[in-house]
């Protein structure tokens, strides 16, 4: 009878083991993405350039290291050369996935042309297990200003 309870709780690991596996590997499902909004409080148009991937590094057990980039994949963003208005919204969708081991999921480096100018904006947002994160820098002037925090984002005079 010992032998019978001991291949039960055998095949009940086994069976646990390959559960856990299989949630554990599963991709991201349809509805999975983080929204970020990003309000032009200024006077001008934003012109979207492109959405980037950003860059990091992938290390092996050795401490080598290799210029990587996180995935980057959206729900719903807005269309390259789309144009933001003052006191228009842009909704970005990255989607997100569960890590075990932390770190960003996904991310994104949004670029804008401030219309009439020579200067950029751009944001960087990133999705992981329960939180979003995100970064902003003015680039070629100090005439305007961003903000960056979650999932808020900002461009004002």
């Amino acid at each position: 009878m010992n032998a019978v309870k001991s291949r039960r709780s055998l095949v009940a690991v086994v069976l646990g083991c390959v559960l856990a596996a299989s949630m554990l590997a599963a991709g991201p499902a349809s509805a999975a993405s983080r929204g970020f909004r990003l309000h032009n409080k200024s006077s001008v148009e934003l012109k979207l350039i492109e959405a980037k991937a950003v860059p990091t590094f992938t290390c092996n057990s050795t401490v080598h290291c290799v210029p990587s980039y996180y995935p980057i994949d959206f729900e719903g963003r807005p269309g390259d050369g789309s144009v933001l208005k003052p006191n228009g919204t842009d909704t970005w969708e990255l989607k997100w996935k569960f890590s075990p081991f932390g770190g960003a999921g996904y991310a994104a480096n949004l670029w804008y042309k401030i219309v009439g100018t020579n200067d950029e904006v751009t944001y960087q947002i990133e999705s992981y297990n329960t939180d979003t994160e995100s970064s902003c820098k003015v680039i070629g002037t100090k005439k305007y200003t961003c903000a960056a925090g979650g999932s808020g984002l900002e461009f004002k005079n």
